[in-house]
């Protein structure tokens, strides 16, 4: 797996995550948080990022794929 850069800020619990949702969205929709990492059990195990953001990476990948062909 690649390195991957977090800050403490943006690291939080499967469980905490779960239970603060509503409120990590919003920070997302907002801007002023650009990702979130779920951990579980101490390991990293998945991101949440805004629609916008996900969004930017699947056109890049897209087009990345496109100059791969």
């Amino acid at each position: 797996m690649d390195k991957v850069e977090v800050s403490n800020y943006e690291l939080r619990t499967v469980r905490h995550a779960m239970r603060d949702l509503n409120q990590l969205v919003e920070l997302l929709e907002r801007g002023k948080a650009d990702k979130f990492v779920l951990t579980k059990n101490g390991q990293m195990r998945a991101v949440v990022v805004s629609l916008d953001s996900f969004a930017r990476l699947r056109r890049g990948r897209s087009s990345a794929n496109l100059r791969a062909a």
